[in-house]
Parts: structure tokens; sequence; C-alpha cells
């Protein structure tokens, strides 16, 4: 049984074993996509991260491909749809929750964009850099008293809701899914959609991206936030409409944004050329964007790669 990897740098050496007793592990290098398509030929197994897009091409090239393994709760990477027709089976993170609830990794980079944000920490590193020592130019403001507004009161969510308690903040959540009592156990306060992006100082997304979140946040939405609001989105691109919310900026409507994902992000950063986004972070200081590392830490990817690891060596 053939096992190919396609991003093996720093994989976990616990889940390479897990994966060496049940085949032939192919983990050389990072492959480029016309070395997925030749490599996923006859192999068994594919063990992905967040490189590739796994789409029609490459799944009708192999030929005996019976099970995707990804260490992500979001699975837009991949088509589901076409997997289905092949008889692919996906095995994510996806649902599994007691697991899940050991990760807090994507939360902590949420917190940390809303400190950077407020507290002008790149700028003023980079000031230091220059032989600067000017705190008058980097004033900030606090969280304390402050309304934290959560979108998606999940496994995230709700982590995000004992760091704003923490921090001594006022607490809401909405989420359509979840009732005003698993909210208010999780020690906020249950909100409307509308009601939450008025009230919000700082608002964050937690929700999967599927029919219902795309654009979840665009012209509309942005005009009910603060002018004073700070957002930030770990989730996936596309729940944030990227045009709206540079409109928002450049019209002062919110005060900033932190994006740890793109709507329309591909392998070595192609997408950046010309995005309009990244070419406003060139002249302001109020959009920060980091490429996807909400998960990248090596505490989170190991534990995660040798999760994923058994769940496959159960499936076979």
């Amino acid at each position: 049984m053939k096992i190919l990897i396609s991003e093996p740098g720093d994989y976990s050496k616990e889940a390479l074993a897990i994966y060496q007793e049940v085949g032939d592990v192919f983990a050389e290098k990072k492959l480029s996509r016309g070395e997925l398509l030749a490599g996923v030929k006859d192999a068994d197994i594919l063990v992905i991260r967040l490189e590739h897009k796994i789409d029609k091409e490459i799944l009708d090239a192999a030929e005996d491909l019976k099970i995707i393994a990804c260490p992500t709760t979001g699975l837009d990477h991949i088509d589901m749809k076409e997997a289905g027709k092949h008889g692919v089976q996906v095995a994510s993170l996806k649902g599994e929750t007691e697991f899940l609830n050991t990760i807090t990794a994507t939360a902590e980079l949420s917190w940390g964009l809303f400190l950077a944000l407020i507290r002008h920490i790149p700028d003023a590193y980079e000031s230091v850099k220059k032989e600067n020592w000017d705190r008058d130019s980097f004033k900030g403001i606090e969280l304390r008293g402050k309304t934290l507004g959560i979108i998606g009161f999940g496994r995230l969510g709700k982590i995000i809701a004992q760091y704003g308690n923490a921090f001594f903040m006022n607490v809401v959540a909405y989420d359509p899914y979840v009732n005003q009592e698993e909210i208010e156990r999780g020690a906020a306060e249950s909100a409307i959609f509308e009601e939450l992006l008025s009230r919000a100082d700082f608002i964050s997304v937690h929700v999967p991206l599927d029919e219902e979140t795309v654009d979840l946040i665009g012209e509309r939405e942005f005009k009910m936030m603060k002018e004073s609001a700070y957002l930030v989105n770990t989730s996936r691109g596309k729940i944030i409409n990227e045009s709206a919310l540079l409109n928002a900026l450049k019209a002062k409507k919110i005060a900033g944004a932190g994006l740890d994902v793109m709507a329309e992000e591909t392998a070595g950063g192609e997408f950046l050329k010309g995005n309009l986004l990244l070419e406003y972070t060139k002249s302001h200081n109020n959009l920060i964007i980091v490429p996807h590392i909400g998960g990248a830490t090596y505490d989170s990817m190991k534990n995660t790669e040798i999760f994923i690891a058994e769940k496959v060596k159960k499936i076979l």
C-alpha cells in the first residue's frame, strides 16, 4: 500500500511511524502540483495539509486512491463531491469535538491579532529596529470593559469567550445553531446577528465555510458596525467579502482588521499578486494579514497529524 505525503516538512515522527505500520510511505519532499499529479497515480492514501487544491484533475489521476488524510477542520481545499464520486474517503478533523477541545492554536492567533492591532505591535517593532524610541507614536486601547462579539459559538468561539472574560470584557455571541442556554453556559450573552454587529468593539469570526456563510459579512454588515470596531477572521476567507472589507477600511467604517485567511488562497501566494487588500497594507497599518498560520504550531501540528494517522489506521 502506497502512502503519499505531499507536504512532509517537519512531519510528526510519531505519525510517520503509524503510517509505516500500514504501508510504504513516500515523504521525500514537498511536492509541486505536477509532482503530486504524477505521484498520486498509484497512491492508496494521500496525506495533505493546505498547500494543494484537491480537485477533479488530481482525483481523476488517482486511480487507486482510497483515503485522503487531512489534519484540518476546514475542507474547502478538497472537492468533496468529486471525492465522493471517486469513492475516496476523507479523514479529517471535522466533527472530532472531543479531540479538538485540546487544540487552541487558532483561538490564540485570533487573540494575538486583536492585540497586535490595538497595541500597534508590528509598527512599534519596526520603529525600534530603525533605532527610534517613541512610545507616544503607538498609543493603543485596552480590551477591559469593551464588548467582544463572537460569530459562531462552537469550539473556537467558546475558547474566545474564555479569553474575553479573562480580559474583563463584555462577551456576546451569535450562533443560529446553538441555543441561548448553551451560549450562557459558555459565559457569553446571546445576541442576534445584527445586534452583535452594532454593539461589538471587537468581532471574532468562527464559523465554517458553507453556502450560508459565503459573504456572511459584506457591505450591509459593515455599515452596522461601530467605526471603532476591529474585526478578526481566522476561519475561511470567503466568509468576509474582501471588496466590502476594503471599502469599509478606506471609508473608516471600521477601525481595523486582522486576517489569517483569504478568499482565493493558492500554493506559493500567486493569488496575492495585485490583491487589493495586500496593496492596502503597504500604505496603512490597520490591516494585518498573515498566511493561514492559525493551526501552525509545533504542538497542534504534531498532535493533529498523530490523530489523523491513527484515524486512517482504524479505517483500514
